[in-house]
């Protein structure tokens, strides 16, 4: 979002809604001027603001409007104004937006408990959603999903009823994120296409391991392809981009058609062993589109960190491993919103599959900062006893990486490899299988789980044999090879040693043999840097750079998607974001005094003796301190209490104190009249006799 200014108008006292708005603009860097950054209208002024240029909503960058139904029709008596107010309403927006030239959202708030009209709530916030459906100047929520708190948790009709704030500080928040996030829809340029990993993003399991009826799309992987099926429903093209063989990934859809994406709706895939930075590029410039038009999911944390050092201009999102935080994830991701869409937009995957034009590649990136800097360690030590489970289980599962296809391990010595990087650690993932036959180290099995290829474990694998080999005063290392479907990726690693073939047992198996010091000396090259081309949105820095803005980007929209998820999180974030206002020597009715005043004005207190109104307080900011004491402390406070030069954080708190006590005398009171009511006559005699006594 742009550096902008919110102007706010109501049918309510909405001034509480100003903390959160900051806080999010704050948070989106798009603040400005903070004094500035949001402004109210007058309480009630909502049609003479829209319709005046020069006001709050007509000098702002973004306006943001909130109604109630019962401030503007007269309750179940009004319904038959409802449709003359939503008529009125449409056209005094339109002409705010059109004057002003900047986005609107409308929000069409609920109905207090007490006194509001739920017939007329729904029948107005009906009709101003179909006024302006596919509208892209004015924007209506109906409610503040996804943030909205439990029922009890909307309302306050203490502090309605005292200032005609109608709200919990909860909802406000709630309401805040949710026009904050539209707003960023409407002004913010969205995302064409989204590019999906598919082991651990699409479903759990490697089907390159696992199999096509081996991985498992439960219903919270469901909810992730839901998610899909909206995104190409709104026209955002879908792509598929894994490290797989494509046949593999083909045959999960086909043996999935429950799925609600399916392959026809898929514009274009990358299913191969290229790094997955090329593998977008190649995307980019088969859909004829700029990278910076890309969104790229997946749950590897090392392919995420390769993808945003080699296209900074891909909005990477890592997903969290867990499905059912996946699925959370996505319906928080900001840039996957979208507010208005055509019968273009939902065209827009067949017409690319119809029309679809290759040009040429725009060229490919290094890999070696990236790999520079993923600090991979790589640990390969004899297999133990605690690893016979995991070592079975790699030679069962293991394809594309198992240049023998054995799924027995035969030899003499077997050796565990064991990965971990500055992401984490990756466990046992690689297994070698050896035994010695006269001048040569032979390796009947040589195999690495998918998840590290590609990263140079392999290589140091193979140089660990050969190092061994040396050591024990052997001439040579052999590498048993047999060519299955799946193995492709063995292939090609062996394709680029220095090795001689020496055929066995027919013609689809072979030993490739190396010198010992050549096996030794093996290391990772990545590909040949080349020039980077640029894309509609420009030239890019150096291979392995990331600008600070598509940084900030991703690492902003993953700390909303992940942390700033409802209403509790946001006050809980906003409330971090203050300074302490811990003194010394206060007691804690008076501690939790000044972390109210310390979020309700705009300087903290330093002392118990600082005064609410010296630190800038007034009569709203005052219902609100009362609405927050009696929710937390359950006491009221008179205004008389309050309204004097003597209302400091210790007078208070003084005062808290006092009521709570009261109110525990009143409520014993109570008890013993109660217990009294109870008793029979001749108790009471009783009683009265022992106390005589």
């Amino acid at each position: 979002m742009n550096k902008i200014g919110v102007g706010v108008a109501a049918t309510f006292t909405a001034e509480p809604l100003g903390d959160a708005l900051r806080f999010w603009l704050a948070e989106l860097d798009a603040e400005g001027d903070a004094e500035e950054a949001v402004a109210f209208a007058p309480y009630d002024q909502v049609f003479p603001s829209l319709l005046d240029s020069g006001s709050v909503l007509g000098r702002a960058g973004a306006a943001v409007v909130l109604v109630r139904a019962e401030d503007l029709v007269a309750g179940q008596d009004g319904l038959d104004e409802v449709e003359a107010v939503a008529t009125d309403l449409a056209a005094a927006l339109r002409a705010s937006a059109r004057a002003s030239g900047t986005p609107h959202v409308l929000v069409v708030c609920p109905p207090s408990p007490e006194h509001g009209s739920p017939e007329a709530h729904a029948r107005l916030a009906s009709r101003l959603a179909r006024a302006f459906e596919g509208d892209r100047a004015v924007s209506v929520l109906t409610s503040a999903e996804p943030y909205e708190p439990a029922p009890e948790a909307v309302h306050d009709a203490f502090a309605d009823r005292t200032g005609n704030v109608p709200y919990t500080d909860r909802y406000f928040a709630a309401l805040a994120a949710a026009a904050v996030r539209r707003l960023h829809a409407l002004t913010t340029p969205r995302p064409k296409v989204v590019a999906v990993d598919c082991d651990g993003t699409l479903w759990d399991g490697v089907v390159g391991e696992d199999g096509p009826d081996g991985v498992v799309i439960g219903p919270e992987r469901m909810e992730i392809w839901r998610e899909l099926a909206r995104q190409v429903a709104a026209g955002r093209l879908l792509c598929l981009c894994s490290k797989n063989e494509e046949k593999d990934v083909r045959e999960v859809f086909a043996r999935h058609p429950e799925l609600p994406v399916g392959l026809d709706d898929v514009a274009a895939m990358r299913v191969g062993w290229e790094a997955k930075s090329q593998a977008l590029r190649s995307l980019a410039a088969e859909l004829d589109l700029g990278l910076d038009s890309f969104v790229f999911l997946d749950d590897s944390p090392v392919e995420c960190a390769e993808v945003r050092a080699g296209c900074p201009q891909v909005l990477t999102l890592r997903l969290p491993a867990d499905a059912a935080e996946a699925a959370a994830f996505l319906r928080h991701c900001w840039p996957l919103d979208l507010v208005a869409v055509t019968e273009a937009d939902r065209e827009r995957t067949r017409r690319y599959q119809e029309e679809r034009q290759r040009e040429q590649a725009r060229g490919e990136m290094s890999l070696a900062d990236f790999f520079a800097t993923l600090d991979l360690r790589v640990t390969i030590a004899p297999a133990g006893p605690e690893h016979e489970a995991r070592a079975a289980q790699l030679a069962e599962r293991t394809n594309q990486f198992n240049l023998s296809g054995a799924r027995r391990l035969d030899g003499d010595e077997k050796f565990v490899v064991d990965v971990s990087d500055r992401f984490g650690d990756y466990g046992v993932v690689g297994l070698t299988n050896v035994r010695t036959e006269g001048d040569t180290l032979r390796a009947g099995a040589f195999l690495l789980s998918c998840r590290a290829l590609g990263r140079g474990v392999e290589h140091r694998m193979l140089a660990h044999l050969g190092a061994l080999a040396r050591e024990r005063g052997l001439a040579r290392v052999a590498l048993a090879f047999r060519a299955t479907e799946r193995n492709q990726p063995a292939r090609d690693f062996l394709a680029a040693l220095p090795a001689t073939v020496e055929p066995y047992d027919g013609e689809e198996a072979a030993w490739y043999v190396l010198d010992a010091a050549d096996a030794a000396a093996v290391v990772h090259t990545p590909g040949p840097a080349e020039e980077r081309a640029a894309g509609p949105a420009g030239t890019t820095g150096p291979a392995g750079s990331v600008d600070a803005a598509a940084s900030a980007g991703w690492a902003a929209v993953e700390r909303i998607a992940t942390r700033l998820t409802g209403a509790d999180a946001i006050l809980d974030a906003m409330r971090a974001a203050r300074p302490a206002t811990e003194v010394a020597g206060a007691s804690p009715v008076e501690a939790a005094v000044m972390r109210m005043w310390a979020e309700l004005l705009d300087v903290a207190p330093t002392s118990v003796s600082d005064g609410f109104f010296q630190l800038g307080g007034h009569s709203l900011r005052l219902v609100q301190f009362m609405a927050r004491v009696r929710a937390e402390f359950g006491v009221e406070l008179p205004f008389d209490t309050l309204y004097t030069t003597s209302f400091t954080v210790a007078e208070v708190a003084k005062a808290i104190e006092e009521r709570q006590l009261a109110d525990a005398d009143d409520e014993e009171l109570a008890g013993l009249l109660d217990e009294l009511a109870g008793l029979s006559d001749e108790e009471i005699d009783a009683l009265l006799d022992s106390g005589n006594g």
